[in-house]
């Protein structure tokens, strides 16, 4: 009984472990396009998860974050190559790439104008990273013949990367001195690549156009040829699933409050999106959400069920039927040695020596047919022993 209990107890702390809804660090982006606040007083009054700043030095990339265990959930892109231990929970909204250079810049090699850059990856954007190293690669140049600055420098960084949303009313990115610069300008002979050729080798980044004017900033006064990746909510994969699950309920269904804080942010959220164009595997409490009205096992397998039920009855029934016509069998085929025991017994013609024999023999074939299990040793054959020593002891006292 008390290792029942034990077990029991064991049990219940297990589940336990895995259902707890606590708290989750954030990695909130130096240039954050939302109300951080806003968002967590949604959490506070409409979750049972709360969400408090990750506390990571100034300059530290998501992935650093999250796989230094410095925070719990971070955006990043979905171009950023996979790194074990980080799940994806949702999409959240689609970063475009804006690239500035500064309006001073005159590089000293036209044929190619990125050698000796110095470029700023606005908070450290993985996609920015990876995109600077595209096209710095595709130019030929090494690494050493450019610089990706951890910090913003107005007398150095020639120029800034920036990953994030289209939203022209939040623009602290953009730094006087600067101007949007679009990737098919005069001095990118490549610019039909990024236009057409981008996805084949940035997987899950696509071209994409900011309209003129969008931006009341230089260099927008056209179109800005650039492109586009979608940024995805990422937790550690140890975060509880409960936890996660009770995230992806809050943002889905809480969708029009945090619409109203950050429509360009939040208003494409929703659970349409294909799980295999993700760098990220799901985590496991975002696909317990997704999948919360899906059947259950027994359900979507009803009919396989009852059918494996049917059919195993059947064959239960069929080995019951086979043993008990194999037993009759085998006693069927003992009743004919008790008769041939008889026969012998009353056979007066034949001397006594010569019926010896013949049970001798008898016994013989008895003993082979029980050991091909063509006899069973059950309570007919030691009827079958006793009946021929009884026989042998009477022929013998003639």
């Amino acid at each position: 009984m008390t290792y029942r209990a034990l077990l029991l107890l064991a049990t219940l702390l297990l589940i336990s472990c895995d259902t707890t809804v606590g708290s989750a660090r954030i990695l909130i982006a130096e240039y954050r396009q939302f109300d951080s606040d806003a968002v967590h007083a949604i959490f506070e009054d409409q979750s049972k998860l709360t969400l408090i700043p990750a506390e990571a030095p100034p300059g530290t990339s998501s992935v650093d974050a999250l796989t230094s265990d410095l925070a719990d959930l971070a955006l990043l892109e979905n171009s950023t190559p996979f790194v074990e231990g980080l799940r994806t929970v949702l999409p959240v909204f689609e970063s475009v790439l804006h690239i500035l250079a500064r309006d001073d810049l005159e590089p000293e090699d036209l044929g190619n104008p990125l050698n000796g850059a110095d470029f700023y990856v606005a908070n450290r954007s993985a996609a920015g990273i990876r995109f600077i190293e595209l096209v710095t690669h595709r130019m030929g140049l090494t690494p050493d013949q450019y610089t990706i600055s951890e910090a913003f420098d107005p007398g150095t960084t020639d120029i800034i990367v920036y990953f994030g949303p289209i939203d022209p009313s939040n623009t602290p990115w953009a730094t006087p001195g600067y101007s949007l610069v679009s990737l098919d300008n005069e001095l990118n002979p490549q610019g039909k690549f990024y236009k057409e050729g981008i996805g084949y080798t940035a997987p899950n980044m696509k071209p994409k156009t900011i309209p003129a004017l969008t931006y009341d900033l230089p260099g927008n006064e056209t179109d800005i040829a650039t492109v586009a990746v979608d940024t995805l909510l990422i937790a550690r994969k140890d975060v509880s699933e409960a936890s996660i699950y009770e995230l992806t309920r809050t943002f889905l269904e809480q969708k029009p409050r945090f619409t109203a804080i950050a429509p360009h942010l939040f208003a494409g959220i929703n659970e349409s999106f294909d799980p295999l164009d993700l760098s990220f595997p799901l985590h496991r409490g975002a696909r317990a959400y997704f999948e919360r009205d899906n059947p259950g096992f027994i359900e979507r397998y009803a009919e396989t069920i009852n059918m494996l039920v049917y059919v195993s009855f059947l064959l239960i029934s069929a080995s019951l039927a086979f043993a008990r016509w194999r037993e009759r069998t085998k006693k069927d085929r003992i009743d004919v040695f008790y008769t041939r025991i008889m026969d012998i017994r009353q056979d007066a013609s034949r001397s006594v020596t010569e019926r010896l024999g013949e049970l001798d023999t008898l016994e013989q074939e008895a003993f082979d047919l029980l050991v091909k299990e063509r006899l069973s040793a059950n309570e007919s054959f030691r009827i079958f022993t006793d009946l021929l020593a009884t026989a042998r002891s009477e022929l013998n006292r003639d």
